[in-house]
């Protein structure tokens, strides 16, 4: 089956012309108004398919197309269209636009299957806007409470639920997709390994595991001038060994081991005051459940311990958990199958980012594949993938579907 490459390209164009920063990137925060452009054009093109229009309770949009066995579960394929702020261009994207135009390319050739098909996009995947991330397919998979993720605030303190009434998005849990025969995200790699190893294809055979802290350490703001080295309790100070030894902690676990503190932020923030309190985020993962427990633990020790020597205070908090995910074999085989059929170069891989498939995988027999990402680039305006390598990835997509149909 050859997908409308036309077609596509066209729709993958109309949206990424949305919201285009100065830097070439991506800027579709969940529930935004360049969210809403982007899912009122999704919506029109899932009509023009021949779709039902549905909306779940947390603002996931599904577009069903009808099976010819009315008693069949449906397939499930989708992602999410929000973005990070100066995001990627397929980053998500790609799977809701290659589940629809695998959808069509069926259709275009005569193919009805006995399940009805169901494309998805989740809402606020990215957690950019309203944290923590994937809060729609997070709640779905019964890891949060619906009440709480509507109260969800933004930084200018706007909530979820004020926010997905206003674009017009609000939905009905009656429509939750939650029983399916199984679901297949499609979704670029965000990470070298196929693009450096000449890989056409990643089977994804699961995920690694997140744990996020929140930490932040109490010192003594003081005179930048008049307090000798000796007298200080330098929060940012303290709060950098610490990074650095929670750096070097990480390394010796290993490989899939890492470890990410991407925020940090000293109080009260002068030039001539030593830093009095420090707040960092830590971000670390694991392919091990046991290792990913082991390793946080080990980082609490060590603030702990680096702060006690140095006199001061801490405050660690959990603020996100997803164990570690091994996909669904069966599901797994059937993207191999269509693989092997279209005689492409894959290699099976462990997803080093979270996706919406990480929480529906507890629910619904899941899998996931890969299409390469130049340089590794993600999260940023130079991620980028090569247009033969969409099209692959569509055509593997298409070939699934009827194998899992099977």
């Amino acid at each position: 089956m050859k997908i409308n490459e036309a077609r596509i390209r066209a729709r993958l164009e109309a949206i990424t012309n949305l919201a285009v920063t100065e830097e070439g990137g991506m800027m579709r925060l969940a529930l935004t108004d360049a969210d809403k452009a982007a899912r009122d054009l999704l919506k029109g093109w899932m009509k023009e398919a021949g779709m039902d229009v549905k909306g779940g309770d947390l603002g996931t949009m599904l577009g069903i197309l009808p099976g010819s066995d009315q008693d069949a579960l449906p397939i499930g394929i989708g992602s999410h269209m929000d973005t990070q702020p100066n995001g990627g261009k397929y980053d998500g994207l790609f799977g809701v636009m290659a589940g629809l135009e695998a959808v069509c390319t069926l259709a275009d050739n005569g193919i009805i299957t006995k399940s009805p098909l169901t494309v998805i996009n989740w809402t606020n995947e990215e957690g950019a806007r309203f944290v923590p991330p994937m809060l729609a397919s997070g709640t779905v998979a019964g890891n949060f409470e619906v009440e709480w993720v509507y109260n969800r605030k933004d930084k200018d303190g706007l909530t979820y639920v004020d926010e997905l009434k206003r674009i017009g998005y609000m939905g009905s849990m009656s429509n939750r997709f939650i029983k399916a025969k199984a679901y297949i995200e499609p979704h670029i790699e965000q990470g070298p390994v196929l693009d450096l190893e000449g890989y056409q294809v990643g089977i994804v055979t699961g995920a690694l595991g997140i744990t996020g802290l929140d930490v932040t350490i109490k010192g003594q703001a003081n005179h930048a001038g008049t307090t000798p080295m000796g007298n200080r309790k330098d929060a940012l100070v303290t709060a950098a060994e610490a990074m650095l030894e929670l750096r070097k902690k990480t390394i010796e676990y290993g490989d899939p081991a890492v470890i990410t503190m991407g925020i940090i932020s000293a109080s009260p923030a002068s030039k001539n005051i030593i830093p009095g309190e420090v707040y960092f985020s830590i971000d670390m993962r694991h392919d091990n459940d046991t290792a990913l427990t082991a390793l946080e633990q080990d980082a609490i020790k060590i603030i702990k311990n680096i702060c006690a020597q140095n006199g001061m205070d801490s405050l660690i908090e959990r603020y996100w958990r997803a164990d570690p995910v091994h996909f669904d074999e069966r599901t797994v085989t059937a993207i191999e199958t269509a693989v092997n059929r279209l005689n492409l170069n894959a290699k099976k891989i462990t997803s080093g980012a979270g996706h919406d498939a990480v929480f529906i995988s507890s629910i619904i027999p899941t899998g996931m594949l890969f299409v390469p990402s130049i340089k590794g680039m993600s999260h940023c305006p130079q991620e980028e993938t090569g247009w033969e390598d969409i099209v692959t990835g569509v055509e593997v997509l298409a070939e699934t579907i009827v194998e899992l149909d099977k």
